[in-house]
């Protein structure tokens, strides 16, 4: 009832908003008959897409290439939605309050063997605020785990329409990642049964079927846009989080891509999400 409330709310928000906001719904994934039914409320209602954790297995369901999730991205792909991972959003309960407890500088007083595994990544010797930096620097490539598992598994093949949003997570990395895939596949892949797995490479499943966006790095929209691919890039501005660009995220954007063609330009600021999201866009817009 709660999530079915949640999901309404950021529906109406998409009606009254006369086509400017589009919020993506949660999934209630631990039961597959509501979550395809809530999907199909959802999409008869507007909604262009969904987010939901990369680590169900945390809640003890199996992981996401499992047949128990087929419903689901038969549902996405068949639909047009968008299946979006945020970073960190795979975690437990216990771990997510004791990242918040870090943040308040309490860990001192955590009991020996309840510090979650979050708390590794920042020396508690630090202030709250550095801590929080620390983690959230991390934070931003914690989608790595999810970009490379679909990209080495048959998801895409089983499910060829899908497409799938890496959110808040940065482009940086991402062309050292893909080389990184090709690489281990055609080093570390050689049994021939599991290398019959995929019908293509990982960079191939990347650039048909997976998105990543960038907001205030200013070197990666030059020196990666080619490597990650023109039509794989979003721009966001993470309003209201403290890394976000308010004001000023046009200046920053105009800034940053001066340096690329007109044509990617206006692929990253304006076609691939329109296409993505099947936002109605005039070339006025």
């Amino acid at each position: 009832m709660v999530l079915r409330l949640f999901n309404d709310y950021y529906a109406d928000i998409q009606e009254q908003s006369g086509g400017r906001l589009f919020p993506q719904g949660l999934l209630p994934i631990w039961d597959m008959k509501f979550t395809v039914s809530e999907m199909g409320r959802l999409i008869d209602r507007g909604m262009r897409g969904f987010t939901l954790s990369d680590r169900p297995e945390l809640l003890g369901l199996p992981e996401l290439n499992d047949p128990y999730y087929a419903p689901m991205w038969d549902a996405f792909a068949e639909s047009g939605t968008v299946a979006n991972f945020h970073i960190a959003a795979g975690r437990k309960r216990d771990e997510f309050e004791g990242a918040v407890a870090l943040s308040a500088h309490t860990a001192r007083s955590t009991p020996k063997g309840k510090i979650p595994e979050t708390a590794s990544l920042s020396w508690t010797s630090l202030g709250p605020m550095r801590q929080l930096a620390i983690r959230s620097t991390q934070g931003f490539m914690s989608n790595v785990r999810i970009i490379a598992n679909l990209c080495m598994s048959d998801i895409f093949d089983r499910f060829p329409k899908l497409k799938i949003v890496s959110a808040e997570s940065g482009i940086g990395w991402v062309p050292f990642l893909l080389e990184a895939l090709e690489y281990e596949l055609d080093e570390l892949v050689v049994d021939p049964g599991e290398r019959s797995l995929q019908q293509r490479r990982p960079t191939e499943y990347f650039r048909d079927h997976m998105y990543v966006m960038f907001w205030f790095e200013r070197h990666a929209p030059v020196s990666s846009i080619e490597a990650v691919g023109v039509k794989n890039v979003l721009v966001e501005t993470d309003v209201p989080h403290p890394t976000c660009f308010y004001p000023g995220a046009r200046e920053h954007f105009e800034e940053v891509l001066s340096g690329c063609s007109p044509y990617t330009r206006r692929r990253v600021l304006h076609d691939n999400a329109a296409e993505l999201y099947r936002i109605p866009a005039t070339s006025g817009d």
